[in-house]
């Protein structure tokens, strides 16, 4: 960052690190922050391999009052993890939050994050939550942050949509045109609640996305009226700064929930539709959702070096001489565990928000619990679970392939298991 809004930003958390929330109120057993922030989960959707996370480089940038970094502290348990923020009193909040959980470990720097490379340190995986769009030249930052990933590394980040966070942006405008911005803190929060609570009616206010209950935190008011530097994007203005960077996209980090089929009915299309859908990159197919159904705040994204990674299909050979495994994310959750232990044990079918997963719900049917559930005991031969699927549904051997297979690579495709496509005996030998 440089200039007015690098400053402007400074000290607004300087004043009050975000997100406002007490040292307690943290958020473990958070899924879809775990999900987000898991080098493990990130890779396997980059080159399909479990890598753990032990003695693995993480960084957060922008860390605030610590909330992302305590997420990928959770998420990466024997990781190295270093923190910065451009606000000295937001590493302060960050150290105490941190310290209360009992990751007392991370290294902390008052840093801009244009000046990462002064720490003389290359990272495995970089996290930046709700910081690029702030950028004065948010190429920049991307290109600052890759000089600093390992070329096998990842970095997450995302983006303001400038479709849905239309409205907002618009706001800003109207508050900086009223000399908001150049006010205190406090007085300009107080003077958007009066102008609010002032216009003639419910619908208005509605219409410009006040909800005086979310803003009667100054916090909120500043995270979106207030905000300087704010921008939004579209999915090609990501990949041109991706372009402009030299980094290459991996995917979209909830990219399920962007699938265009989810628009329509059943998810069935006209037949020339499927057709053209077919003639577009998966990043096309994005942006043809936004164009659509602009319904995203974030866009959420990893990247890497380009090139860098190349993801082939697994065969069924693969499958079938494989053994599968739980997201790690899931095994170290111990609501999980107790959840999916009870709809196995109970022959029920289990639920969960999923951010993988389409509309970000995941539902498992009885049937298939009725084998998947043995994967709270750790990684499963595919084998063995065809030959559990054969059991429980009375069905021959044949039959029970195609069906574990077909299911469990609809579960992979969410990132809900992963893969290890060696045969058992090599993974039992640390070959």
């Amino acid at each position: 960052m440089a200039g007015s809004t690098t400053e402007s930003l400074r000290q607004l958390y300087e004043e009050l690190p975000y997100p406002n929330v007490p040292v307690e109120a943290s958020g473990r057993n958070a899924i879809d922050g775990l999900y987000r922030m898991s080098l493990t989960t990130a890779q396997y959707a980059r080159t399909r391999a479990i890598l753990p996370s032990e003695g693995a480089s993480i960084l957060n940038v922008g860390c605030g009052s610590g909330w992302e970094t305590l997420i990928l502290a959770e998420a990466n348990p024997g990781a190295r993890l270093v923190a910065c923020d451009l606000s000295p009193e937001s590493v302060r909040a960050t150290e105490r939050r941190l310290r209360y959980h009992g990751f007392g470990e991370v290294e902390l720097y008052a840093l801009n994050l244009l000046e990462v490379e002064r720490l003389g340190l290359q990272f495995d995986f970089i996290s930046l939550n709700d910081v690029l769009y702030l950028l004065d030249d948010p190429v920049a930052g991307l290109k600052a942050l890759k000089r600093v990933l390992k070329p096998d590394g990842i970095l997450r980040a995302n983006l303001h949509h400038a479709y849905q966070r239309e409205v907002i942006f618009r706001m800003q405008e109207a508050f900086r045109l009223l000399g908001l911005f150049d006010l205190p803190t406090p007085e300009a929060c107080r003077r958007v609640r009066e102008f609010m609570a002032s216009l003639a009616s419910d619908e208005l206010r509605a219409a410009l996305h006040w909800d005086p209950k979310i803003y009667s935190d100054d916090t909120n008011i500043r995270a979106n009226y207030l905000l300087p530097g704010d921008k939004g994007f579209l999915i090609p203005d990501l990949l041109r700064m991706l372009q402009e960077a030299e980094l290459g996209l991996v995917c979209l980090v909830d990219y399920a929930d962007w699938d265009p089929a989810l628009l329509f009915k059943d998810r069935a299309m006209p037949a020339w539709l499927q057709a053209e859908l077919d003639k577009l990159s998966p990043a096309e197919q994005n942006h043809l959702y936004e164009l659509i159904y602009p319904d995203h705040r974030l866009i959420d994204f990893w990247a890497e070096h380009p090139g860098s990674s190349l993801v082939l299909p697994w065969s069924d050979a693969d499958w079938l001489e494989g053994r599968v495994q739980l997201n790690p994310i899931l095994t170290d959750n111990a609501e999980f565990r107790r959840n999916f232990a009870q709809a196995y044990e109970k022959k029920l079918e289990f639920a969960m928000n999923w951010p993988g997963a389409s509309r970000g719900r995941l539902t498992i049917p009885a049937p298939q619990m009725a084998w998947l559930g043995s994967l709270l005991q750790g990684p499963v031969a595919v084998a063995s679970l065809i030959e559990q699927a054969a059991q429980a549904h009375r069905i021959d051997r044949e039959a029970a392939q195609e069906q574990v297979l077909t299911y469990l690579a609809g579960l992979e495709s969410f990132l809900f298991v992963m893969l290890d496509p060696r045969p058992a005996s090599l993974t039992e030998e640390g070959v």
